[in-house]
């Protein structure tokens, strides 16, 4: 998968990539949002095993590239209920707050909704995904794209520090993103 649109690109991880994803994933201040304070503690190994995987399914972990940089990670995994799950994270602070969320999240939907390939063995009718209840600039900007806040889970997971979290999650169907795309 290659997606760009001006300075942004979204594209399958490839076992180049094992090393930045595996110190973003390690990396404590990077994974504290996701419950993982103490990062993942994850072996190269696994994470290289992880992207090997990738290649044999239409799920897909990805690269953010901005500037030809590697800035962060998205991801989807296709469900039941003709359901896609996606999940974004930008990992260097240097992109964070400046916007590129939006526009990379939409370019990910878009393509699901969109794309031939994907649609004409899994057909995408609903895209879904979670955040933190604390994490209110994700909040914002998936609201701002038009998903819709569907409930709010509270204790639904307890984090690395044994913290008990509250989670909200949010959907988009075909319908909603075709209203979204005429405006």
């Amino acid at each position: 998968m290659y997606l760009k649109n001006g300075n942004l690109v979204i594209r399958s991880a490839e076992i180049k990539d094992a090393v930045q994803l595996n110190a973003w994933w390690n990396d404590g201040v990077v994974m504290a949002h996701a419950g993982f304070p103490n990062g993942l503690g994850e072996a190269l190994e696994d994470t290289i095993a992880g992207i090997r995987e990738n290649e044999e399914y239409l799920d897909q972990r990805c690269i953010i590239e901005i500037d030809d940089v590697l800035a962060g990670e998205m991801n989807f995994n296709l469900l039941e209920g003709k359901t896609a799950e996606i999940g974004i994270k930008i990992c260097e602070t240097a992109y964070q707050n400046q916007g590129y969320g939006s526009k990379l999240i939409w370019m990910l939907i878009a393509y699901l909704f969109e794309d031939e390939t994907i649609n004409s063995k899994f057909p995408v009718h609903r895209i879904i995904l979670d955040t933190n209840l604390k994490n209110k600039r994700a909040q914002h900007v998936y609201e701002k794209l038009g998903f819709t806040r569907v409930r709010v889970n509270y204790g639904s997971w307890e984090d690395q520090l044994g913290v008990l979290q509250d989670s909200v999650d949010y959907e988009m169907t075909r319908e909603q993103f075709e209203q979204l795309k005429t405006k």
